[in-house]
């Protein structure tokens, strides 16, 4: 898909920022230094690959955004998850995650699903219960659910 595609919209005070494609080593993110809003929302859900120059100039540009703004993950994909996870500095220090995609396995319809959760969900490091949407049978977490959402705790 190629290097990151941001999409910028501005209304009031918060700036929501649609990632879009790679962030790797081509990845900029200069035009985002510019914005007036005391509100980051940064959308990363057609995000689709990150390496590790990427990864290095995603953390050099949020360690610049001002303390006295406000930012937000949203709908963050497993990759950004393990990131996240893994890369000290991935998450800005303060910064809210709204809303990720987690594992699931449907054993009836032998299915691998990424379910959108939101942070609010999860409740003593496990796994809301879902139903398969085919099926209607109930899903199991597909992953170690305190490793997945370590995370949290940061």
């Amino acid at each position: 898909m190629g290097t990151i595609r941001l999409e910028t919209q501005v209304v009031g005070d918060i700036a929501t920022i649609l990632l879009k494609g790679s962030i790797d080593e081509d990845a900029d993110f200069k035009e985002l230094s510019e914005l007036e809003a005391k509100v980051y929302e940064f959308d990363f859900e057609n995000v689709d690959m990150l390496n590790s120059c990427g990864i290095r100039g995603w953390i050099s540009f949020v360690e610049k955004i001002p303390d006295s703004k406000k930012v937000i993950y949203k709908n963050c994909p497993q990759i950004v998850i393990e990131q996240i996870s893994m890369v000290f500095g991935f998450i800005k220090e303060g910064a809210l995650i709204e809303s990720f995609y987690a594992p699931y396995f449907c054993s009836s319809c032998d299915e691998e699903k990424k379910i959108r959760l939101h942070t609010k969900d999860i409740i003593n490091m496990k796994a809301p219960k879902m139903l398969c949407e085919k099926c209607s049978n109930e899903m199991e977490f597909d992953d170690i659910e305190t490793q997945y959402f370590s995370f949290l705790n940061r």
